[in-house]
């Protein structure tokens, strides 16, 4: 007599087996709360994700630091080239202070090109060291607006004497100032404790990081389902600068339009959204240097903060707090409603409004994004509870 067996059916057995393996993915991905870092291209998205493994995780083995050096030579490169090519190309030119001993260097540097050499040797390094030092050169960084230039340089050229030993192993600061180009996703792991007021006990998370240049954008879609929280970051600083894949369109417009797309389009809608103005610091410098808002945004000059928002008579406070409206003001930009065809009739649906959380924050300093990211954890926490997000 035939014995119709399924437990012995291979195909069976395996698909049952896949069943089960589903089941756990879904069971494990429920356990996590999924962070998606948005944003235009060098706006800190990964800065932000070496400092949840160095706020949350161990931080940076011995051979992880060791494995940064070529990438930091690289920023070195990179930066001392883009500085000492653009000197004859801004209008007006920058000359060198010193062109009797520094000429030769520009040479050398020019006639490396602008991949890093395959061996940086106490040549090499003499002659970066000795252009970053000539006032001219240091007069054309402080024209980096007008041109591309990474946002480490300053920080890797003041070190040259360090970084250009053997023994050289990067701490965690380099770590954080090293630029990589993020061409692909990527995901980081962590828990946070919960206070008791929220439950007690362990929340864990996983934050996705995605390339920001224009090209890199269509990748987002990919990893926008169950997005419990949006962290889309503008690097405040860019008022002044225009992207490297477009020089004709400002940076910090570029940030503002994405943001705008996001919070109205519908993939998303579900998201806590948390917006990163970041770089503060580099924006309070440029401030402070004298460089103009208004000359970029022309609205700037007839905004007034009160007093309550800030202090009024700081320049500074004025630009941050003028960005925030900016955001503020998109937010009170409704679309039209949608039209949604339901067993052959058309509906209108109105988009609901939701909150937006905004902060400050300077990505390269661990404890300011340790206590930002408290209070994120706070909000997203309460958005649980109530059910408003998850």
């Amino acid at each position: 007599m035939f014995c119709n067996n399924k437990q012995s059916d291979p195909a069976e057995r395996r698909s049952r087996e896949i069943e089960r393996e589903l089941e756990y993915d879904a069971k494990i991905q429920s356990e996590y709360k999924k962070l998606l870092l948005l944003g235009t291209g060098e706006v800190g998205k990964t800065t932000i994700i070496k400092q949840m493994k160095i706020i949350h995780i161990n931080g940076f083995t011995e051979d992880e630091r060791k494995e940064k050096v070529p990438f930091i030579k690289q920023n070195i490169h990179e930066s001392i080239y883009q500085i000492v090519k653009h000197m004859d190309l801004l209008s007006p030119p920058v000359l060198l202070a010193d062109e009797t001993n520094n000429r030769s260097s520009v040479e050398f540097i020019m006639k490396i090109g602008p991949k890093e050499p395959d061996n940086f040797t106490n040549e090499y390094f003499d002659h970066v060291k000795g252009l970053w030092a000539d006032s001219g050169v240091k007069e054309c960084f402080n024209r980096s607006n007008e041109y591309q230039l990474i946002d480490s340089a300053e920080h890797f050229l003041n070190q040259i004497d360090v970084i250009r030993e053997s023994s050289y192993v990067p701490n965690t600061q380099d770590i954080l100032f090293c630029r990589i180009m993020t061409t692909s996703i990527s995901k980081i792991q962590f828990e946070m404790n919960v206070s008791k007021k929220y439950g007690g006990g362990v929340a864990k998370f996983w934050m996705y990081d995605v390339g920001g240049q224009r090209g890199h954008q269509k990748k987002w879609i990919s990893v926008f389902e169950g997005i419990h929280a949006v962290l889309f970051l503008i690097a405040a600083s860019d008022f002044d600068q225009t992207l490297r894949e477009d020089e004709k369109k400002n940076r910090l417009k570029e940030s503002l339009e994405i943001f705008e797309n996001i919070y109205w389009g519908r993939y998303l809608r579900q998201a806590g959204m948390i917006v990163f103005l970041n770089k503060q610091d580099i924006l309070q410098r440029k401030i402070e240097n004298g460089k103009r808002i208004d000359k970029y945004f022309p609205d700037y000059k007839t905004y007034k903060p009160t007093a309550k928002e800030g202090n009024p008579g700081s320049e500074y406070e004025k630009a941050k707090l003028f960005m925030r409206q900016k955001l503020i003001d998109i937010t009170k930009k409704k679309p039209d409603p949608e039209l949604l065809y339901v067993a052959g009739f058309t509906m209108e649906q109105e988009i609901e409004d939701r909150d937006i959380y905004v902060h400050f924050t300077v990505a390269t300093d661990t404890n300011n994004i340790k206590k930002v990211f408290d209070s994120i954890h706070d909000i997203i926490l309460k958005q649980n509870l109530s059910s408003a997000v998850f």
